[in-house]
């Protein structure tokens, strides 16, 4: 489900965290999560996605950053 324009960011920022979390136990568990399971295919996929979608982020939000650091 899409978020609200107006709390987009904080919604994600919640639920990256949450999967920031996940993957900090999965380190220390040696792959398993909380439950002691591994992801299944279609969370490693997601997974593997989301970093792909974290670097792009990372790019065009600094890029954007600039700009409004810019205009001040």
């Amino acid at each position: 489900m899409s978020n609200m324009s107006y709390c987009r960011f904080q919604n994600t920022t919640q639920d990256l965290q949450d999967c920031i979390d996940a993957v900090d136990t999965m380190i220390n568990n040696k792959g398993k999560d909380e439950d002691g399971e591994t992801l299944s295919r279609n969370e490693e996929n997601a997974m593997i996605e989301m970093i792909e979608q974290a670097k792009y982020f990372s790019e065009i939000a600094s890029e954007l950053a600039d700009q409004l650091y810019d205009n001040k």
